[in-house]
């Protein structure tokens, strides 16, 4: 370096140092408001397997139509953001043949979905929503709040309503973190106050994505130990079946959660079936890549489109969230 530009420099950074020593609050903080978009992005080839090796010029990311020329893209192997994780499950009585199951896997997300940075809290939902667990990194604290959840009310379910807390829970986190919820109960709500679209909105402007895991409760009864099938009540209900045959023909919020959020929608009707389901969520997202931009002025306040695509890889198929909030 020429000694001129060193002394300049040496003579600036002084200065600076003497302006802030000068200060009344002596405050050093630099403050920002610089909004961080974070796209997790899931991409595999025409087979399903994940496509490995990725780099920041093999993505190509449109917000609302501009293409963005200055993204970070970190691997697996490089992504630093923690993950924060909500699971949110239905205590119905109507679950309890499926509860039976959940029981036994929530040791598995600890290390499989959250790993060794990140953090859970477990939700119940039902007539009500309860945190069971507040956000932990210790294992055997969500493998106990797993167990503990046991069938309450017959047929209730607020699973927008527990989507809605889950979001408040999430909201609380930094920024930087990947926030995921996984809502494991039925693929349709039981009366909740919330409405759906005010749900994925929510979801949608506090950056996560969604990971429904659904059930039917006549299937999962099927095969069921009969120790484990709840006792429903003998007389016939025919106001109750037409009240479920309606339900069947409402939007399927599990669906459009995985939708509008990036996520993915699974399904299990066994243990066997739950197990491999944990593991196909935990080997996504341990193989997603984390796109992330800071968005350009713009005079649209509302909400905005994404699209990612992938260069070079005809056929890929490429699954991340449709758009944001700014």
């Amino acid at each position: 370096m020429p000694r001129l530009l060193a002394a300049a420099l040496i003579c600036g950074a002084l200065a600076c140092a003497t302006l802030l020593a000068q200060s009344p609050t002596n405050d050093t903080t630099i403050r920002t408001n610089v909004h961080l978009v974070l796209v997790p992005v899931t991409v595999t080839d025409a087979k399903g397997k994940f496509v490995d090796g990725l780099t920041a010029q093999d993505f190509v990311l449109y917000d609302d139509g501009v293409p963005q020329h200055q993204i970070q893209v970190d691997s697996s192997d490089t992504v630093l953001a923690p993950i924060a994780l909500v699971v949110a499950i239905q205590a119905s009585w109507i679950s309890q043949p499926a509860l039976e199951k959940i029981h036994k896997i929530g040791g598995m997300l600890q290390p499989l979905v959250s790993g060794e940075k990140g953090e859970a809290a477990v939700l119940a939902y039902d007539a009500e929503v309860r945190t069971i667990q507040d956000f932990t990194r210790d294992s055997y604290k969500i493998s106990g709040a797993f167990e503990s959840i046991e069938g309450r009310t017959i047929k209730s379910g607020k699973m927008l309503d527990a989507v809605m807390e889950g979001v408040k829970m999430l909201e609380k986190t930094p920024e930087s973190y990947r926030r995921m919820m996984l809502v494991i109960g039925e693929s349709r709500d039981r009366g909740s106050k919330t409405k759906l679209d005010q749900a994925i909105e929510a979801v949608q402007r506090a950056g996560i994505t969604m990971y429904p895991l659904t059930y039917s409760a006549q299937a999962t009864a099927w095969t069921a130990r009969p120790e484990d099938d709840p006792s429903l009540p003998i007389d016939p209900d025919y106001a109750g079946g037409i009240v479920e045959a309606l339900r069947l023909t409402t939007r399927n919020a599990a669906d459009e959660f995985a939708k509008w959020t990036g996520g993915r929608h699974l399904s299990f009707t066994r243990l066997e079936g739950l197990q491999e389901a944990i593991q196909r969520l935990s080997a996504e997202v341990h193989s997603q890549y984390l796109l992330s931009f800071q968005p350009q002025e713009t005079s649209n306040k509302g909400l905005h489109r994404l699209i990612v695509q992938v260069r070079g890889h005809k056929g890929a198929q490429i699954r991340a969230r449709p758009d944001y909030w700014p």
